[in-house]
């Protein structure tokens, strides 16, 4: 069996800081509670792995691209917070060596390219982390600044709770709305800069971009697409001329799925012996 559970780690399947779990999870065993769960309901010893979701997310993500061709991937899940792994060309997963590696969520925004103001993040540090400027958690610090500029948009009356009317943002923009799609503009450039920065540091030759913002449920082919081409556009600048000639930004396939496979591929690979 294999399990998947935000990280950081403070170590194999204990719980560090996170910035989106409550703290008093924080130094929890999971895996040694899980594992004895499991084995009690199951009425013997279960193997049990674990990884951060991320990571496992992008092992499955990489998993079918690997098929077709040795490559690193990078794998960035645009959900309430943001989730990234990096997956090197042999399908192992970068953790790092105090399990925090690829916890690139909370590395600071380029506000001076953005033009925004530094958004609060969960993780309480103070240099504008990136995870805000590209997930739907920062929805609502987007509308808080952007509205006042648009004093007769319809969410100005709108009657829903702040997180409501963010994520009523994605239909309105496929309808044209003139500050949705701003909003989706600078949230797709935030992206961009953010992978070329991991590219000048990883070097891979796919990005798989997915998660709960771009979902196909509440979102056409023509906004997903609309949304990757901008993040390419915005990161190719920035690269070196053969990562601009490789790069390819593609969507996740396994939607929320991903996380789910990625745990059973760890699990099987390391009841066989592998890591």
């Amino acid at each position: 069996m294999g399990l998947a559970l935000p990280g950081p780690f403070r170590s194999e399947g204990v719980l560090d800081f996170s910035a989106n779990l409550p703290s008093v999870f924080e130094g929890w065993d999971f895996l040694a509670d899980c594992r004895h769960a499991i084995a009690a309901e199951a009425g013997h010893n279960v193997f049990v792995a674990t990884a951060n979701d991320g990571n496992l997310g992008g092992l499955a993500e990489a998993a079918l691209i690997q098929r077709k061709q040795a490559c690193s991937v990078l794998m960035l899940s645009l959900d309430r917070g943001l989730g990234t792994a990096f997956i090197d060309a042999r399908g192992q997963a970068l953790a790092g060596d105090n399990f925090a590696g690829m916890e690139a969520a909370h590395m600071p925004a380029p506000l001076h390219m953005l033009n925004l103001p530094a958004f609060s993040c969960g993780c309480g540090r103070d240099w504008a982390c990136i995870e805000p400027y590209t997930t739907l958690s920062g929805l609502p610090q987007y509308l808080k600044h952007l509205l006042p500029e648009h004093r007769g948009h319809e969410l100005t009356r709108s009657p829903l709770p702040p997180d409501g009317r963010a994520l009523a943002l994605r239909g309105l923009a496929q309808k044209g709305d003139g500050l949705a799609l701003k909003i989706f503009r600078l949230q797709s450039k935030a992206l961009g800069y953010h992978i070329a920065n991991l590219a000048l540091a990883l070097d891979p030759k796919v990005v798989v971009v997915g998660g709960d913002l771009l979902d196909p449920e509440h979102t056409t082919e023509s906004f997903r697409q609309g949304f990757l081409d901008e993040v390419l556009q915005t990161a190719l600048p920035y690269l070196f001329p053969a990562q601009r000639r490789a790069l390819r930004i593609v969507p996740a396939s396994l939607g929320n799925l991903s996380k789910v496979v990625g745990a059973a591929l760890l699990a099987q690979r390391q009841a066989h012996g592998g890591r």
